[in-house]
This record gives C-alpha cells, sequence and structure tokens, in this order.
C-alpha cells in the first residue's frame, strides 16, 4: 500500500549526521555489500516527517495489560516526534482468526503485530517476520535461550514481549474461611473446589467453556492433559483417545458440573473472581493484573496465591508471545518499527514493561528486578512448575492449533451437555483430527 502522505522524492541535496548514517547502515543486509554501490533510501523518519505505524494486537481489550502498553507507548512518544504507534487489533477471540486470513490474502493489515506461540510459527514459515538481530544488538540485551524458539536461520524472528505460564490462582481468603490448605492431590483439588462451592453466591473454580469463546476455552484446555502428564497430540499423530485426554475431559467434566458457574462467559468470570464470589482458577499469571485491575474487593490482590503443582509431573504450559515485524509492509515502515522495539527493549524499558503487565517470565538476561520478584506474594506455585511448551504439547498440529482446537471444543461441549460420553466425544475428535492430519501434513 502506498503511504500517500510520504513527501515527494527532489533531487535537492541533504545533509546527514555520522549518528543517522551509522543507524541507516546499521539495518543494510548482507547482500548490500556488492560491487555497485547501492542507493541509501532514507527512512521517512529521519527526513523529518512523523512515520505512523499500526500496532496490531489482542492487548487493547485484555484488561490491566491494555494501560500497561498505552503507559509504555506514551512514554515512547515522549520521548522522539518522529515516530507514532496507532492502536489495532481484535479481541482475542476473533484475533487470532483474523490475522491467519490476512496472511492468507497474502499481507498482514500491520507495521508490526504480536502473535501466540502457534501463530508466529505458522506466519514465520509463511514468510511474514523479518530478522529483529539488530534491534536486541541496538537495545544492549541479551535474550533468554527460551527465544531460540522464535529462530529462523540463526536469527530472531519475533520478541518476546509477553511468556505466560499456567498455575493454579487462588483466593486464600476463601481457603482459610472454609479452613482449606493448598492441594495435594488432583482428588483434593476437586474436594475443595466442591466444598467451597455455594451457589449461587459462591464457586469453588471456574474455567472457560460456553461455545461463544472457543479460542478461551481450547486455549485453557490444553493444560488439562498436561495434569495427567499427557499430550494432545505426537508429531503429526493426534492423541485425543489417550489415557490422559479422556481423564482431562472426564475431569474437566467434574468440575462443570459440581464447582463452576455454568454458562457464565470469561469475562463476567472476571468480575465475579474480582468480587471473591470465585475461589480458583487453572489460568496464565496474567490473570492476576486482569483481577487487581477489576478488584471491587479491595484485599483481594494481597490474597492471591498460586497453588504448588499438585498433578503428576508438575509440567506447566508456557506460552511465548513474541511481537514481529511485518515483512511485507513498507520498507521505511520496518525501520520505524525496529526504532520502537530497540526502545521497549533496552533493560530499563523493557523491566518498565514487565512489571506495569505484572509479568514473572522475563525475555532478557537480567530482566526482572529482584525486588519486583520477592514483592509478589502470588508466584511461587508458577516459579515451581516445570516448564513444557507448546510444540511439545501439541506436536506438529502447533501449526494447526486453531483447527485443532476447532475439532476438539464442540466435542466438548457434547460431554459438557451430557450428550456423549468422553470416549465417544474423543473417539469422533480423533478420526476428525486424523482426517485434518491427512489434509494439511502432505509429504
Amino acid at each position: 500500500m502506498t503511504d500517500q502522505n510520504a513527501p515527494k522524492k527532489t533531487n535537492e541535496k541533504k545533509n546527514i549526521s555520522r549518528r543517522d548514517f551509522l543507524k541507516i547502515t546499521s539495518t543494510a543486509t548482507a547482500g548490500a555489500a556488492s560491487a555497485i554501490v547501492p542507493k541509501i533510501s532514507f527512512p521517512a523518519f529521519l527526513r523529518q516527517t512523523k512515520m505512523e505505524l499500526n500496532f496490531l494486537t489482542w492487548f487493547w481489550t485484555e484488561t490491566g495489560r491494555n494501560d500497561a502498553w498505552r503507559a509504555m507507548i506514551q512514554k515512547f512518544h515522549d520521548s522522539q516526534s518522529d515516530i507514532h504507534l496507532n492502536e489495532t487489533g481484535y479481541g482475542e477471540n476473533n484475533y487470532f482468526t483474523q490475522i491467519l486470513i490476512q496472511a492468507k490474502s497474502g499481507r498482514i493489515d500491520a507495521d508490526l503485530y504480536t502473535a501466540t506461540p502457534d501463530v508466529f510459527l505458522r506466519l514465520l514459515a509463511d514468510g511474514h517476520t523479518i530478522p529483529l538481530e539488530d534491534v536486541v544488538a541496538q537495545a544492549g540485551v541479551t535474550p533468554v535461550a527460551a527465544q531460540d524458539m522464535l529462530r529462523k536461520d540463526g536469527e530472531l524472528h519475533g520478541l518476546d514481549i509477553v511468556t505466560v505460564r499456567f498455575g493454579n490462582l487462588y483466593n486464600k481468603a476463601l481457603f482459610d474461611a472454609a479452613g482449606l490448605g493448598e492441594p495435594t492431590s488432583i482428588d483434593e483439588w476437586v474436594a475443595g473446589a466442591q466444598s467451597l462451592t455455594q451457589r449461587p453466591n459462591q464457586f469453588g473454580f471456574f474455567s472457560p467453556h460456553i461455545a461463544a469463546e472457543p479460542f478461551t476455552v481450547w486455549f485453557i484446555l490444553q493444560q488439562w492433559a498436561v495434569l495427567y502428564d499427557g499430550v494432545w497430540a505426537q508429531g503429526k499423530t493426534p492423541l485425543l483417545t489417550s489415557d490422559p485426554v479422556i481423564n482431562a475431559i472426564k475431569l474437566f467434566k467434574t468440575m462443570y458440573d459440581t464447582t463452576m458457574p455454568q454458562g457464565t462467559d470469561f469475562g463476567t468470570a472476571n468480575q465475579m473472581f474480582a468480587s471473591s464470589r470465585i475461589a480458583q482458577h487453572l489460568v496464565v499469571s496474567p490473570a492476576v493484573n486482569q483481577w487487581k485491575s477489576l478488584a471491587t474487593d479491595t484485599e483481594l490482590y494481597d490474597n492471591l496465591r498460586s497453588a504448588q503443582p499438585f498433578w503428576p509431573g508438575g509440567k506447566a504450559i508456557s506460552r511465548i508471545h513474541p511481537v514481529c515485524v511485518n515483512a511485507n509492509t513498507d520498507p521505511e515502515k520496518q525501520a520505524a518499527a525496529k526504532e520502537f522495539l530497540a526502545w521497549l527493549y533496552t533493560k530499563e524499558n523493557y523491566q518498565e514493561l514487565l512489571e506495569r503487565c505484572l509479568d514473572v517470565v522475563p525475555a532478557i538476561e537480567d530482566g526482572i528486578r529482584p525486588e519486583y520478584h520477592d514483592s509478589l506474594k502470588w508466584v511461587s506455585g508458577y516459579d515451581a512448575a516445570t516448564a513444557i511448551t507448546v510444540p511439545e504439547v501439541l506436536g506438529d498440529f502447533v501449526l494447526y492449533n486453531d483447527e485443532l482446537g476447532q475439532i476438539v471444543t464442540p466435542h466438548l461441549q457434547e460431554v459438557l451437555a451430557g450428550s456423549k460420553s468422553a470416549e465417544d466425544a474423543m473417539t469422533e475428535a480423533q478420526t476428525e483430527a486424523e482426517e485434518l492430519a491427512g489434509r494439511v501434513f502432505t509429504s
């Protein structure tokens, strides 16, 4: 797409400072070292015209995180006058469908965008990312080893801006009032959640389950098979009829029947957590920020804790969410996007973003201040879990996570409604997943 506001080229000579020259040449590709001196294209933000960048993400709709990102972007805007970031995006249940549709059409409609680990790997394979090694070099930081999953040919093509890990987050005040301690087994977990349930005013547990929120349901359901030390697929083979998956679906059904506010959407459930009407949730750590932001119970945040892993193996999915620069946007906008990311990834700014978001898994070495970490009463259970990655849980289906979720979640609805057993529903899902594998995994 042509930038209609870009200045017209003239033959007027322009002077360039050594600093700006180094900034430009630092982004030149290795292929520029040819016998013919290449023509230098000066980025618009160095030509004294403001560069407008569209930043596509679901963060704008995520309570707590949206405020954190807006504060950091405002700080960036205040630090310079050449680059301006505009918000664009969708809620999480629509975001990934929309970005994949755009990618299939040939171009993502943004200059920067965020992705889940599965969506990132898909966009990386389809050529929608660019290398960002020069960004971390300019920021002067060292990415942690976990970011290696974001590499292609040895170069980072995305920068982790939030890693989330699953754990059982609970309201200690409700546990104390019921005389309960942290569960030490899955059976204790179920029994405790049932004893905390006093319908219709209080519920012992919640997990997303309604058909209208398929992304959120599948996002969290993936951890349930891990509770039985299982996975959903190995390589190109779905394992939907394996014992860990069947046990996970049965466990979900038990908790749904006896502990959850049935038919409640995720947004309403967050409000119920914030008013201390729901006692616990198997959820990623950013839920803390949402509940803190929404809290009507002024003591809620001080009462939040995460349980030590009580399930076999103690594993918890850790999900890296990178920010990427669109390979198919204007090169001048790519250069401006890199300038923003280099600013964001400097240690001071990165740490501020991490703390504003109440995140706890740093993406760079020394990326979390000990004083901040030690101030968090709710972090110990998340720290204690053994990290397992999304590719380990989904196998090659990580590239078709959305499609696999669209198979599993409707069959979960059948189990919750009582129309099919877990075994029958997952047998049908297994057949559909094998058919999916036959379509998408071609030799």
